[in-house]
């Protein structure tokens, strides 16, 4: 008899189905995913469970940094390159897949960024997987922020370059993990510009000095940051004034950027190797055209509209003093990824669950994605949002947090 393919116990596995099992048989399990339906703006229409009742919430849970997600210029100019390109480009980028509009974006994006060329993929995390496995090999050192995104931590494996972790954000610790090599050694300093989990940003501009004296290279993961910090939304070299640029800027295309994919950023000669010598770039489709539109437009509204960045900063700022007033714990976020820890996660949970019957949607975040011990519920800032919604959510979290008992004094 043929054994189960699930059967037999791997880490993925056994992990995948503790947390299963957990969901189910707490309930929780209506959480993750809740089903949405509609655009997701400053609210969304989402369901708990199997339930096809959608509620209108306030949105805290989205990607959507910028507001630009559903702007109608974006979405007119999809639909003119809906009609002219189809849904489809059939190809991928080194053979039938090119279009002229990818090479008008890439021109524009990396004119954005401050960079020579750049080059699009199909999602951030392969762009993130193509960046090192091009660059890296075994014989080479990557020193990793703990806290990097899993697609980092895949790239590294993926390369089998030798990974060297660093503590979150020491700069203290990298460089004395720095010290201990030769000079003339391969190496590279990988990070997150802003952390997902966490929200705050990465020290750039001391890993820049780092790099310099101890002849290593720098990749920055701008995911979090592109369409949500520095100027016009330039990202975390923007973030930082740097007179410099980092070696290699990834990122994706699917959140302050509402698209679809990822990207990598850098001088002409490095774009160069990525076309020709990265397998997700030779071996996956390209974007369809109308997403491409739709970004190019996105870039150029960002270009010319420097209020969308400063509401973001407001609506951010506002939601961080006022988490922080009520009592709650908002880590060390300095972007608008607003994290609440609580720690246990039925508490996190419930928590959720409240705050969607209360009109408000945020995500509650567990073990893998973040240690067991250190549950939370993660807010999304958005420029998007109004000041009538932002206070209506924070006397909503005030009077739930009261009743779970979860708010500091003083």
């Amino acid at each position: 008899m043929k054994n189960s393919i699930i059967e037999s116990s791997t880490h993925t596995r056994a992990r995948l189905r503790m947390m299963y099992h957990w969901l189910s048989s707490t309930g929780h399990v209506k959480l993750l995913p809740r089903k949405t339906t509609g655009m997701s703006k400053n609210t969304v229409k989402a369901s708990l469970g199997t339930e096809e009742i959608y509620d209108e919430l306030i949105h805290l849970g989205s990607y959507n940094y910028s507001g630009l997600n559903g702007h109608p210029d974006i979405i007119s100019e999809a639909e003119k390159a809906l009609k002219v390109y189809g849904t489809s480009t059939s190809g991928v980028r080194l053979l039938n897949g090119t279009l002229d509009i990818h090479c008008l974006f890439e021109k524009k994006l990396a004119s954005f960024l401050g960079t020579e060329d750049a080059v699009t993929f199909s999602s951030g995390l392969v762009a993130n997987i193509a960046a090192i496995t091009a660059l890296c090999n075994e014989e080479d050192i990557i020193f990793s922020d703990e806290l990097n995104h899993q697609s980092i931590v895949d790239g590294i494996k993926l390369s089998q370059a030798k990974m060297i972790k660093f503590m979150h954000s020491n700069m203290d610790q990298l460089e004395s993990l720095l010290k201990k090599e030769p000079l003339y050694k391969r190496k590279f300093i990988v990070t997150d510009g802003v952390f997902s989990m966490d929200g705050d940003i990465c020290n750039l501009d001391q890993i820049m000095l780092l790099a310099e004296k101890y002849n290593a290279s720098v990749i920055v993961d701008d995911a979090h940051s592109i369409a949500a910090i520095g100027t016009r939304g330039r990202g975390t070299s923007s973030y930082f004034k740097l007179s410099k640029m980092p070696d290699v800027i990834t990122g994706s295309l699917s959140k302050g950027l509402p698209g679809l994919g990822g990207y990598i950023a850098g001088s002409k000669e490095l774009i160069n190797l990525f076309r020709y010598g990265s397998n997700p770039y030779i071996f996956s489709a390209s974007l369809p055209a109308p997403i491409v539109a739709g970004l190019l437009k996105a870039v150029e509204i960002l270009e010319d509209s420097p209020i969308i960045m400063e509401k973001l900063q407001r609506n951010e700022q506002l939601l961080r003093e006022g988490l922080k007033k009520i009592g709650l714990n908002t880590m060390s976020s300095n972007s608008p990824i607003i994290p609440i820890l609580i720690g246990d996660r039925s508490l996190t949970f419930q928590f959720a669950e409240l705050l969607h019957k209360e009109g408000i949607y945020v995500n509650p975040i567990i073990f893998p994605a973040v240690p067991l011990s250190k549950a939370r519920l993660r807010i999304n800032a958005s420029s998007a949002l109004s000041e009538e919604q932002i206070h209506f959510s924070l006397e909503k979290f005030e009077g739930i947090a009261r009743t779970l008992n979860i708010c500091k004094e003083g």
